[in-house]
């Protein structure tokens, strides 16, 4: 703290006059503060005097003005080096940029290594020019130049790169030389793959040789150049997985292949065969491995089919715990159904599963594992407190737990129970007597397929769920839905009353078919293929219905017929098609089929426009006939 106090500029000191608080840390002070010396002397002016605009971006046109004179490159090239370098212009002033490219040309630095590395200018000038002097002490080196892509690196890996470097006695002079003999490559060649693996140089130099001997021998020159990480692991692993690769039927072996997880060269290579073709590898960074072998293995364990484990493969990432968390699974008596319906578990870390497993293995009353799987999916502190949870409360008068307690109520698997309880994790920190008052009330006035699909409703009071269901079962009798709980008045009020319409136009127990058979005067069979051309019509409320056929028969005099061979515009907008009739009278027109008058506004308006064009062309032709 002192010397942050220390570096304050001293028209900061003033604390009291100032006002100065501690929310002032996130903004001009500390920028202003932390800016370096050389950023200091910058001969850009600032927007103003003030602290506040010591925070804000420096003028861009001026800056790239200055880049564009300096590299003499095009406004694409000076605006990618402005994007590249914005967040250090929020601290440090744009004089850094225009040194360090001073800086980087006075040492032969060539401009294509400056727009193909950008971000380099955002280095202190300082410590810029410290990485340059340790690159020209780096032994055996003609041209210091060819070392540019080493100034990406670090400082510290720089600095201990040439420490070794100088101490250590290898053909070559270092070991950037010495690869390059080895393998017939050019020094800037291995210089750009070195400088992406500065690693390499804290490898014991007995291991580097060796290592890059063995690798030698069974791998392609080039190849090695490409992958110097492989150099860094033991010797005798290389050896072994370089004896796997050989005995398999794959056509070439690359270096990073020696770095793929070990499930990667399993005993099944049958797809490689049967296919003609190389197995499809990734990326180790990725975490993924040989997609083949995967999917092969899988199918073995779960015995499902190829589809099937490609579906699971896709879900989960291509992991490279799938195959493991599989078998771990399996020992612990996991059924593959379950795993196929709980695909998404398997991408979890294999330590973290094993603790999750290990979890809801401490849950008292636990009839069988495959019926609690689904809250693996659950982050393992939430897990550990629900089981914690479920430990200390007990139900019904055998000792159980509230999972076992709803799927005995409701007649549903402990399974599926959890897996809807697991998405809706409040299930487990509802009051028991809430939870069981509710569940006892649901039970009785409604469908359990309902209840189960949406527990929001176990959020309310037992009172309130009384009296809603009470106002409810009132107008709708036994056809009640737990969202008629928890929707707001408003809307529980206007289903009500479309319920009692409804109820008033239908009758007790009269269906859309009897009304269309009473209203348009069809008999049952007319009635019924009305429904079965256009399904949807169902679903309508018999309200609107009732308008729309009053508005079609009563004020447009059109006959039952013209609605039975276009029931769509029943589920038509009533609003939409008065406009549009009102449209079409103007014209004079009235169509023989209403099905124009269901179509979208665009095909709409084309037959209005065919039709105006019609009635012109008849109008010159009467007029000149």
């Amino acid at each position: 703290m002192l010397k942050w106090i220390q570096l304050v500029p001293k028209k900061c000191n003033s604390w009291s006059t100032r006002n100065f608080y501690i929310g002032a840390i996130d903004g001009g002070l500390l920028r202003h503060a932390f800016r370096t010396d050389d950023a200091n002397k910058d001969d850009l002016p600032l927007l103003d005097d003030s602290i506040s605009a010591a925070t804000a971006l420096w003028r861009k046109e001026e800056l790239l003005s200055r880049l564009k004179n300096l590299l003499n490159c095009s406004h694409e090239q000076t605006e990618q080096l402005y994007k590249a370098n914005r967040k250090a212009l929020r601290i440090f002033a744009p004089k850094l940029l225009t040194d360090n490219i001073e800086l980087l040309r006075a040492n032969g630095i060539e401009d294509k290594f400056i727009y193909d590395n950008p971000r380099v200018l955002s280095t202190p000038t300082g410590e810029l020019a410290t990485k340059l002097k340790l690159l020209r002490e780096l032994p055996a080196v003609d041209d210091c130049k060819m070392l540019s892509p080493f100034l990406k690196a670090s400082l510290k890996s720089i600095q201990r790169m040439i420490d070794i470097a100088k101490h250590e006695k290898i053909s070559g002079g270092n070991r950037i030389n010495y690869i390059s003999e080895r393998t017939g490559t050019e020094v800037p060649i291995v210089i750009k793959f070195f400088a992406t693996n500065i690693r390499v140089y804290r490898i014991a130099l007995d291991k580097f040789i060796s290592n890059l001997n063995i690798c030698l021998d069974h791998l392609e020159p080039a190849h090695v150049v490409r992958h110097l990480s492989v150099l860094a692991y033991a010797p005798a692993s290389i050896r072994e997985r370089l004896k796997a690769l050989e005995n398999s039927p794959l056509e070439k072996i690359k270096p990073w292949m020696v770095r793929v997880p070990d499930i990667a060269l399993g005993k099944s290579f049958e797809a490689v065969i049967e296919k003609g073709r190389q197995p499809v590898f990734k990326d180790s960074v990725t975490s993924t491995w040989f997609e083949t072998y995967v999917l092969k293995r899988m199918e073995s364990l779960l015995g499902c089919t190829e589809e099937t484990g490609r579906e699971i493969y896709e879900k989960c990432n291509g992991s490279v715990y799938l195959v493991d968390n599989i078998e771990f699974l399996l020992e612990k008596g996991v059924h593959a159904e379950t795993m196929i319906k709980q695909a998404p578990i398997l991408m979890t870390k294999r330590e973290d599963l094993q603790q999750k497993i290990a979890t809801l293995g401490t849950l008292q009353c636990l009839r069988n594992l495959n019926d609690v799987i689904p809250l693996c999916a659950l982050k393992t502190y939430q897990l550990k407190k629900i089981v914690n949870n479920l430990n200390n409360e007990q139900l019904g008068p055998i000792n159980t737990n509230r999972i076992y307690y709803f799927a005995d109520n409701i007649g549903f698997q402990p399974s599926e129970v959890t897996e809807q309880f697991a998405r809706r994790t409040f299930m487990f920190r509802i009051p028991k007597e809430s939870f069981l008052a509710n569940l006892k009330l649901f039970l009785e006035h409604m469908n359990r397929e309902d209840i189960l699909a949406d527990l929001w409703a176990f959020k309310y009071s037992p009172g309130i769920v009384a009296e809603r269901i009470a106002r409810a079962k009132e107008v709708r009798g036994k056809k009640l839905m737990p969202w008629m709980v928890r929707c707001p008045d408003v809307v529980l009020e206007k289903s009500l009353q479309l319920t009692k319409d409804s109820g008033a136009l239908l009758g007790e127990n009269e269906t859309i078919v009897e009304y269309f058979c009473k209203r348009l005067g069809f008999d049952r069979e007319v009635a019924n293929s009305i429904i079965i051309k256009t399904p949807s019509v169902r679903n309508v409320r018999i309200t609107k219905v009732k308008k729309v056929i009053d508005y079609l028969l009563d004020e447009l005099d059109y006959k039952p017929n013209d609605i039975a061979l276009n029931p769509r515009i029943l589920m038509h907008s009533l609003q939409t098609t008065k406009k549009r009739m009102a449209q079409l009278k103007e014209i004079g027109c009235r169509p023989k089929s209403l099905i124009i008058v269901c179509k979208s506004q665009r095909q709409y308006e084309m037959f209005v426009k065919e039709w105006m064009d019609s009635m012109e062309r008849k109008k010159k032709i009467h007029q000149y006939g």
